[in-house]
């Protein structure tokens, strides 16, 4: 559904057009509290249609514990667009809203007000990036037992996934033929994969934020939290190699689009 906003110029009309084939796309959006200075996301989720002067959001993460978003709250959403990321900013009003697919499936999710103005967004390097490719990115997952001090335990075997999406924040892996039920919203794992194209192995501490199965490939798809340890100074040099991956795919992703 259009988003039913005349243009007042030929970019306005191409930002509003990059809003509405995101909504038929469903694409990912980050939402980030305006007095958030850290860049850090509050929340994710697909962006699902325009209607009554409303945007919905469908199937939210909530990515921090402390986000403490609250209906009336000024937020600005971030979604990508063929390698574009377009921001604009909007009020949440409702938090709880019910959100009808078709006749018999509903779902629940946020909406927002209508955005007014698109401008082009500068979040990119907190923006998830795809990692599908045809060199699939395979992951393991450790269970953390105990943060201070840092326990695994010993001699259970680590879950195995690949890697779908990634940013310095945070992770999206699918684990093949593991039931939702074995995970837990806020677990803690040490998540550890290879570089692809470098020796680099990385090995990041990261905290569980959501569970979703995805029965069509018989997989549980979890959205992950990057964690700072042991230090920001260590954990800011660690994560260099794949600021640099993530670079490199943006870089490509623009030249195809």
């Amino acid at each position: 559904m259009g988003s039913g906003t005349p243009p007042q110029s030929q970019a306005a009309e191409e930002a509003f057009q990059a809003l509405d084939d995101a909504c038929a796309r469903n694409a990912v959006i980050e939402l980030h509290r305006q007095d958030n200075h850290q860049n850090i996301p509050a929340a994710r989720g697909r962006m699902l249609m325009i209607k009554d002067d409303l945007l919905f959001v469908a199937e939210p993460q909530v990515i921090g514990r402390d986000s403490r978003l609250v209906k009336g709250m000024a937020v600005e959403g971030f979604f990508n667009v063929n390698g574009v990321i377009h921001c604009f900013t909007s009020t949440i009003e409702s938090l709880h809203a019910t959100i009808r697919l078709n006749e018999k499936k509903k779902v629940l999710g946020y909406a927002l007000s209508q955005p007014t103005e698109i401008r082009l967004g500068q979040r990119r390097s907190y923006f998830r990036t795809s990692l599908l490719s045809d060199k699939p990115i395979n992951g393991t997952l450790r269970l953390v037992t105990s943060i201070d001090p840092i326990q695994c335990r010993i001699g259970e075997p680590p879950l195995t996934g690949t890697l779908v999406d990634g940013s310095p924040t945070g992770f999206g892996i699918n684990l093949p033929n593991t039931p939702p039920s074995k995970i837990k919203l806020y677990d803690t794992f040490f998540l550890k994969f290879a570089v692809p194209d470098t020796s680099h192995r990385l090995e990041l501490l990261v905290e569980t934020r959501q569970i979703r199965e995805i029965p069509n490939i018989g997989a549980t798809r979890l959205g992950l939290l990057t964690v700072t340890w042991p230090n920001q100074r260590e954990h800011t040099l660690a994560i260099q190699p794949l600021l640099q991956l993530l670079s490199e795919i943006q870089r490509r992703q623009r030249r195809v689009a």
